[in-house]
């Protein structure tokens, strides 16, 4: 405990005020939630929320601790070290968001009821939330700066959110209406399991 302590009181200082923009962005989501709530009687606007801006901005934390390692000159200095804290940070990240994201699960149960979540709807919960945990690693690895990274992962998102996955006809994990059929269920839980798959690929590749 004292040594996962000392883990985050180091992120905090590295990171400094930017540590703290995830929990901002999910207090905004929560008056979002009921902002719309208010005006709408959509009950996936709090869920289109939740999984296009909280779940999203979730995964950061890592990608800003590790983009360190690509600063010009630290990545021999650095890599054996991050390597060998990879899972730990992973775990960490994943349990400390997964509470808020919880949290904020329960928040939509409040507004709409237990049985907005059905068990196709849980799952892809799940899956995206673990997809967005790693994607930004699996990126940042992969082109080796934060800025490619952050514009890569936050055009796709931003376009997806705002026309509702009816952009383009790449792949689509997002859900923003309840599914009439059930390919329009299983083609982003498809995505989802092959993006995860592929992060996971990258991540090893490059930490191994």
């Amino acid at each position: 405990m004292n040594k996962l302590i000392h883990l985050f009181k180091f992120d905090i200082k590295l990171l400094g005020h930017l540590y703290s923009f995830p929990f901002v962005i999910y207090v905004l989501c929560m008056l979002l939630m009921l902002s719309f709530h208010a005006r709408s009687n959509d009950p996936f606007m709090p869920y289109i929320v939740v999984q296009g801006i909280a779940v999203p901005i979730a995964g950061w934390h890592i990608v800003f601790l590790y983009n360190s390692l690509y600063e010009e000159g630290a990545t021999e200095a650095l890599f054996f070290y991050y390597r060998k804290v990879l899972i730990t940070d992973i775990i960490r990240y994943v349990t400390l968001h997964g509470t808020f994201a919880f949290l904020l699960v329960g928040f939509i149960v409040w507004i709409n009821g237990t049985k907005f979540f059905t068990v196709s709807l849980v799952i892809h919960f799940i899956l995206l939330f673990i997809f967005y945990q790693i994607v930004g690693l699996a990126v940042l690895s992969a082109v080796k700066s934060l800025d490619v990274a952050l514009a890569i992962i936050a055009m796709y998102t931003f376009m997806e959110v705002a026309t509702q996955g009816t952009f383009m006809p790449w792949p689509h994990i997002f859900i923003f209406r309840e599914p009439v059929d059930s390919i329009s269920m299983f083609l982003p839980l498809f995505w989802l399991v092959i993006g995860i798959f592929l992060s996971v690929a990258q991540i090893w590749r490059t930490f191994k």
